[in-house]
């Protein structure tokens, strides 16, 4: 009960002050009934002004939001295009698609080769091929010819339970996936070398597409321009200059705007 009546007279007495703060002078030049034709003017004249920079805020925002977005959208196109080549120019290994199955990892663009000699090989053209006699082997040839090897046990060692073992049928599996995977590597390279010439020719363009976005941000100095001579603002603010002139006459305190 005293906390919630302590903060009420908190709270009036702030209210006060500030009623004070925004009309000078002697007590009852703030406060009595005597002098309210005295303060209605000058907070009339408040209103006004606050209204009429309330409204050219709002037209303001909106000329700014719009040059914003142009510029967002501006920006946008020609990151997804600049982006968009970078990933044809320098696709790197890609995201991972399988393994590790033994000593090699499939990627979208590579495969990776562990073991004594580990090499990344591009999917590019890469032949993948499993044979199982004498051992379990998945052999990938590059075009050149050049071939890695990684060989798989045939069967599990008794008491081994920690070697990963691999079936015939898994590891001829996965060499269907990792010539799939190349399969489709090639149609990548053929997209690219198609596709490559039409998104720099289309960067050019979004390059050079700022009408738009010129276009907004002309218009938002144009705005703004405009509200530093508006003519209402100019008139709100005179009057209220009237009156703080005239309170001060009146209390011989200068009351803020």
């Amino acid at each position: 009960m005293y906390a919630l009546l302590l903060v009420g007279l908190v709270a009036a007495a702030g209210a006060a002050v500030w009623n004070w703060s925004r009309f000078p002078g002697k007590w009852h030049h703030a406060f009595s009934a005597r002098h309210t034709h005295d303060r209605a003017p000058l907070r009339e004249c408040r209103r006004d002004l606050r209204e009429v920079n309330k409204e050219a805020a709002s037209v303001e925002k909106s000329a700014r939001d719009r040059a914003n977005a142009e510029d967002a959208k501006y920006r946008q196109d020609i990151q997804e295009l600049e982006d968009e080549i970078a990933g044809l120019l320098r696709p790197g290994h890609g995201s991972h698609v399988k393994g590790p199955i033994g000593d090699i990892t499939l990627c979208k663009h590579v495969v990776k080769m562990a073991g004594e000699d580990p090499a990344v090989i591009p999917l590019a053209g890469l032949t993948a091929k499993f044979s199982s006699d004498p051992t379990y082997m998945i052999d990938l040839t590059k075009p050149g010819s050049q071939t890695f090897r990684a060989k798989y046990p045939c069967r599990r060692e008794a008491g081994d339970e920690t070697t990963t073992f691999f079936t015939a049928e898994q590891l001829s599996d996965f060499a269907l996936e990792i010539t799939n995977a190349a399969a489709d590597e090639n149609s990548f390279r053929t997209h690219r070398d198609t596709r490559l010439p039409h998104a720099r020719k289309e960067l050019e363009t979004a390059q050079s597409n700022s009408a738009s976005r010129d276009e907004a941000y002309k218009n938002l100095q144009d705005v703004c321009a405009w509200q530093k001579s508006n003519p209402r603002r100019k008139e709100a603010l005179a009057r209220l200059d009237t009156e703080r002139r005239r309170w001060q006459q009146l209390t011989g305190k200068m009351p803020p705007g």
